[in-house]
């Protein structure tokens, strides 16, 4: 009779579920695509751009184009970009657009004279665009539209001057903080009481005026 240590070393002597078990895993690694167990090497860009956004990898959002004047050929776009951080570091309230909405009464007198809402938009790139409406004749063709630069006159607390394209004078406004503006003069007029504009939360173009070329105002 064979012994028991020839019998562990036949063959046919297997055990049921071992011979199950190996059929098993022949059939897994036969279902396993090639390189199953490879893991994918990232190139020097893609390494690099995960290390600059960080694990989630978010991008910052672009900074909003008005389109003040038409879109900028491409060769213009460092030059704008320039411009705008130029006037942002200047007054930082205005490190990005902002519309601003407020009504004011007549500060001229006289009879026929009507209060105004006024929709104010400032740019970083230094330019503001204004849309007058008279409360008493609020249909559009009675509307005012005007364009011009701003400039800062102070900074504690910040103060904003508004130029018409001629030089004019057109308002000189104060920060009250970041999302109050008190309107100080506004064509030459001082207001008896203060008067504020208060920061919109969606920026208004006043496409009124989109078809103007872009006016040159940082410098």
């Amino acid at each position: 009779m064979p012994s028991p240590a020839l019998l562990l070393r036949h063959p046919s002597c297997r055990t049921p579920g071992a011979l199950v078990l190996a059929l098993a895993l022949a059939g897994c690694a036969q279902q396993r695509p090639s390189g199953y167990y490879e893991t994918p090497q990232e190139s020097t860009m893609s390494d690099a751009q995960y290390q600059a956004q960080g694990r989630s990898g978010a991008r910052a959002p672009s900074q909003i184009q008005l389109g003040f004047g038409g879109q900028k050929p491409a060769g213009e776009t460092s030059q704008e970009q320039a411009a705008q951080a130029s006037a942002a570091i200047k007054a930082r309230p205005l490190a990005e657009a902002k519309t601003f909405l407020g009504t004011l009464p007549c500060l001229a007198g006289g009879s026929g004279c009507s209060a105004t809402r006024i929709t104010l938009t400032l740019a970083p790139s230094g330019e503001w665009r204004a849309r007058t409406v008279f409360l008493d004749r609020p249909d559009p063709a009675n509307n005012i539209v005007q364009q011009g630069c701003w400039d800062v006159i102070g900074t504690q607390p910040w103060r904003i001057l508004l130029q018409l394209q001629n030089d004019a004078s057109k308002a000189n406004l104060t920060f009250v903080n970041d999302n109050v503006l008190r309107v100080n003069l506004i064509d030459d007029l001082k207001p008896a009481l203060d008067y504020h504009l208060t920061r919109q939360a969606d920026i208004d173009p006043i496409n009124e005026l989109k078809n103007p070329a872009a006016l040159h105002c940082a410098g």
